[in-house]
This record gives C-alpha cells, sequence and structure tokens, in this order.
C-alpha cells in the first residue's frame, strides 16, 4: 500500500512539473498596450449654465475663465490645466480616464465640483460638465493634439 502511494504521489508531482513546464514553453500574451494619447488643446466656446429652480441661461464664462476658454488635457500627466483669472495656471487632476473604441472620457474633481470632458479621436468636438451642490455648467467646444492649429 505505501509503495501505491508513493507511485501516485510521484504521479501527481510528475503532471504538475509537465504542465508547468509546458506553460513555460508557452509564452503568455501580453495585454494589448492602450493606444498613447497625445495632449490635447481645447477651446471651450460656447456654455450653458443650469441652477435648481431657474431655467438654465446661456453662459459667458466657465467658472472664472471668459468664454472662450482654452484648456490643456494631459493624459499622460493626468490633468486639466487652464489659466485662471489672475492669470496664474490652474491645475486639476484626472481621476478617472476611459476609453471606449474613440471615445475619451476624462473625470476629476476640484475643490467641491465634480468634472467630466467627453471627446473623440474621430472628429474635434467635445464637451466639458461640471456640477456642485448648486449648479451645473455644460460647455462645448473643440480639441486638437496640441501643436496643430486650431
Amino acid at each position: 500500500m505505501r509503495n501505491l502511494l508513493k507511485s501516485s504521489f510521484a504521479a501527481v508531482c510528475l503532471t504538475a512539473l509537465s504542465s508547468y513546464a509546458q506553460a513555460q514553453e508557452t509564452p503568455a500574451q501580453a495585454p494589448a498596450e492602450p493606444q498613447h494619447l497625445p495632449p490635447y488643446d481645447c477651446t471651450l466656446k460656447e456654455a450653458v449654465l443650469c441652477k435648481a429652480g431657474a431655467t438654465c441661461t446661456p453662459a459667458k464664462t466657465l467658472g472664472e475663465l471668459p468664454l472662450p476658454a482654452r484648456v490643456l488635457l494631459n493624459f499622460d500627466k493626468q490633468v486639466l490645466a487652464g489659466v485662471s483669472a489672475d492669470g496664474l495656471p490652474h491645475v486639476s487632476t484626472i481621476g478617472s480616464l476611459s476609453r471606449s473604441g474613440d471615445i475619451v472620457v476624462a473625470q476629476g474633481v476640484d475643490g467641491g465640483t465634480g468634472w467630466m470632458v467627453h471627446s473623440t479621436s474621430n472628429d474635434d468636438e467635445v464637451t466639458f460638465v461640471a456640477a456642485s451642490d448648486d449648479f451645473i455648467i455644460n460647455a462645448f467646444g473643440t480639441c486638437k493634439p496640441l501643436g496643430l492649429a486650431q
């Protein structure tokens, strides 16, 4: 009986080692690399501001920025950047970046305001949405890869 157990144990070990060796011979396929996204130079040209209990109205500013407002989306650095009213840079971190086909969605939170940018790689249109506890602003514009004229 003892020899039968030793033989069975040896067979199990050899089978496991054989499976391991075969796995080592067959290289695992690396997951597909996500396509690189260059930084985007965006100009938001028009916006609509909505507040609870009021009708939505055209906005002349995007927060402190007069329209048209220019922003930079840098996917590698995970930032949305603009210039504040006092001329200093304002940078907001991209907390979530998702891609589905040619659609790119970036989301972030800046202070008490959540924001989201939707763009596609097959045209230059972009939408920007920001919301807090008392307003929602929707902005529309265009984006081009940095370095191309807009």
